[in-house]
């Protein structure tokens, strides 16, 4: 199979300090702080942290690639993600990193994304950036099997005939939906004949 997996908040967990990160900066901007529930960026470029933090354009671009770039490089991965995605290409597959990790926010996505897996021994095949429109992306790397935390992006790559599984902190709250890397591991090897 052809393994699709995100970066941010898939591989890593780093949305609790992200969010502490921007409020803070928001409130040494003097910017209003609007209530949330869910700050999941559903179209993958920056509009939620403009609406919940009242970014300007300049502000979303100093807080993507100034302060979240500083998180997420020293971001570790989630428990168990090194072993199972060696262990899920010892099983013959190929993993492809597809991230929305771009170069409207970021000087080089490429490097910025190369460097953070190499430095923490993520195996991968091959590293897509730029894909802010996952659905389209797993269509053209002809991915089999989805990997994200973004509960929308994993239903339009569903609705695509592609299967997705979720990773999320909570308990897990639906099928596709789990809580640690060896839970997908072992879904993947029960569900798909690896």
């Amino acid at each position: 199979m052809r393994i699709g997996i995100d970066i941010d908040d898939t591989l890593t967990d780093v949305k609790d300090e992200l969010y502490q990160a921007a409020k803070d900066y928001a409130k040494q901007l003097g910017n209003k702080i609007e209530e949330i529930t869910d700050l999941e960026d559903k179209n993958n470029n920056g509009n939620k942290w403009q609406e919940v933090f009242h970014f300007n354009y300049q502000e979303l671009k100093y807080f993507l690639k100034d302060i979240q770039e500083e998180i997420t490089n020293k971001a570790l991965p989630r428990e168990n993600v090194v072993d199972v995605i060696k262990k899920l290409k010892e099983d013959g597959n190929e993993i492809i990193i597809i991230t929305a990790r771009d170069s409207e926010f970021h000087d080089d996505p490429y490097k910025y994304s190369k460097d953070w897996l190499d430095k923490n021994d993520i195996y991968y095949d091959k590293l897509v950036v730029n894909a802010r429109d996952k659905q389209k992306t797993c269509i053209d790397e002809k991915i089999d099997l989805f990997i994200d935390d973004s509960k929308a992006n994993c239903l339009a790559v569903a609705s695509s005939g592609i299967n997705a599984i979720r990773i999320c902190n909570e308990v897990k709250a639906d099928e596709n939906c789990f809580n640690n890397w060896q839970d997908i591991y072992d879904y993947i090897k029960s569900n798909y004949n690896n």
